[in-house]
């Protein structure tokens, strides 16, 4: 096996597909095809997967003449990253993408608000439950602490919860903590795996939905991957602005 394959692991049924992008010591580090996943494994525990990536999800936005929502996007994982960025350009949303460790995130943040003026802001990367039964302990968390801090720092900046949408959180993070701290959609409300293309289908449909309007949340969660079990949000007003006068 190379990097670059696609393999599954044998202890867990071949649940999940995985890419192998690098190998130390005999140690094969994963990254997940679609969930926002990374693993480490022994070579006797993988094998290779006769299952080729799907196809990407179609997701498509109803074209009006409105100015869209601005997103900034910072991720903790450089090749998710580039997929978000394709995913925002085929849907024309204006979107600006920085990858960075999530212990960075608090501190840029605020500097990046400033410099770009988003009315969405997109926090994710990579995150763990590392003991199930603590899920309430922050510290059990990989990364939520991290994206915690950042929507703090956020919203220093900008309290008001429908001038700076932020969507934030990866795999099996603290959804409540996130919500709390000042998030409007978190993930992970049972504990579980997100799409890599899940923050960006809630940022484009608020990114297009009108100011004079509250979204569709439900809406909104059913077209991510998991539905309610990954994604979860509040009352949130739509930031697109419609162009006057119209044509026709």
């Amino acid at each position: 096996m190379k990097i670059g394959d696609y393999v599954v692991r044998k202890k867990y049924q071949g649940d999940i597909l995985f890419e192998i992008f690098d190998i130390k010591e005999n140690v094969y580090y994963l990254r997940g095809v679609e969930l926002r996943l990374i693993a480490d494994s022994e070579e006797e525990d993988l094998e290779l997967s006769e299952i080729q990536p799907e196809p990407e999800q179609e997701f498509t936005i109803t074209r009006q003449p409105v100015i869209r929502g601005k997103v900034l996007h910072l991720d903790g994982d450089q090749k998710y990253l580039n997929m978000c960025q394709k995913k925002y350009d085929e849907l024309k949303i204006r979107a600006d993408c920085y990858y960075m460790p999530e212990a960075e995130m608090k501190d840029q943040v605020v500097d990046l608000l400033e410099k770009h003026k988003p009315q969405i802001l997109v926090i994710t990367g990579h995150d763990a439950l590392r003991k199930e039964r603590d899920k309430s302990d922050i510290s059990q968390y990989q990364h939520s602490y991290d994206y915690v801090e950042a929507i703090k720092n956020a919203r220093v900046y900008q309290s008001d919860k429908d001038a700076l949408i932020i969507i934030a959180g990866a795999c099996q993070s603290y959804y409540e903590m996130l919500l709390a701290s000042g998030a409007n959609f978190a993930s992970s409300p049972k504990r579980i795996n997100i799409h890599a293309l899940d923050p960006v289908y809630v940022a484009s449909l608020v990114a297009n939905e009108s100011v004079r309007n509250y979204c569709d949340i439900e809406e909104i969660i059913n077209h991510t991957s998991h539905k309610q079990s990954g994604i979860g949000g509040i009352d949130t007003k739509g930031v697109a602005r419609k162009i006057y006068p119209t044509r026709g």
